[in-house]
């Protein structure tokens, strides 16, 4: 129903009061939205080859933590993107790869403050907590970009109603790569370890996260009864943990039946 005044196309908005200036801004900005068009309010680079961006959040787009939706900039295709934003964040965040000769993102990677990116306001995906059976712990595996949506489920407190103890393993090619989140995951009530493979300045862990489980070095003592396990990573990654899962006696999650596992099938970096 439209407002009374006649300003507003879709109920009161309160804009009676507001000078003609002040209403086109308000009504341009209703526009884009409507069309999922939303405005950047930061954006930050780490490599040459990643970067992160914020989004004003609008009234009414919903989603659960570790779930994907569609993005893209005018002119550009779209692409799937998980958020990293938690679901009752004030803002929306995605964290992407800088694709050399990219149709999205050798645009995306130039996007400043006050631009707009087309959000979808459907949000899909398996990578949510929904589709685990009750457990008590929760490991989260993840490879290069594949972080995202564990930023998401790490944003949700949900995730720790749920489980008593959340352990999160990424592993990247070059420290740098870390820098996106790794601060914000050592203040985490969680236990992190990052795993970098192809740097010799790093003096941690180095070598690939299946490796280490079939080393027992991580992840020694899991069991399907009380641990549950997230993967998303590039599809290799997913493969192989899959067949150490399933060799294990675990049983994978869908969005039709919980299991004790779920991976991302998306792609990710």
């Amino acid at each position: 129903m439209a407002c009374g005044c006649g300003r507003s196309p879709d109920g009161c908005r309160g804009w009676h009061s507001l000078s003609e200036e002040e209403y086109k801004v308000e009504y341009d900005k209703f526009l884009k939205e409507r069309k999922d068009d939303l405005k950047v309010i930061d954006v930050q680079h780490y490599t040459d080859r990643l970067f992160r961006f914020q989004l004003e959040r609008p009234e009414g787009l919903d989603f659960k933590a570790g779930q994907f939706t569609m993005l893209n900039v005018e002119g550009c295709p779209k692409r799937a993107y998980s958020y990293t934003s938690g679901p009752y964040d004030r803002f929306l965040e995605f964290y992407s790869i800088k694709v050399e000769g990219g149709e999205l993102t050798s645009v995306l990677k130039n996007i400043e403050v006050g631009d707009s990116v087309n959000v979808s306001r459907k949000a899909v995906g398996t990578l949510i907590t929904d589709n685990l059976s009750e457990g008590e712990n929760l490991h989260l595996l993840a490879t290069g970009t594949g972080i995202a949506p564990f930023i998401s489920i790490l944003r949700d407190p949900i995730t720790f109603e749920k489980f008593k103890f959340v352990q999160l393993i990424w592993s990247v090619r070059e420290k740098e790569e870390l820098d996106a989140f790794d601060n914000y995951l050592k203040e985490s009530n969680i236990n992190y370890i990052p795993i970098v493979t192809r740097d010799d300045r790093w003096e941690g862990k180095s070598e690939r996260i299946t490796s280490l489980i079939d080393q027992r070095v991580i992840m020694k003592d899991i069991n399907p009864v009380r641990d549950r396990i997230m993967v998303c990573g590039n599809m290799e990654f997913n493969k192989d943990i899959k067949q150490i899962l399933d060799d294990r006696g675990y049983k994978e999650g869908s969005n039709r039946e919980s299991g004790t596992y779920v991976l991302e099938k998306a792609f990710v970096g």
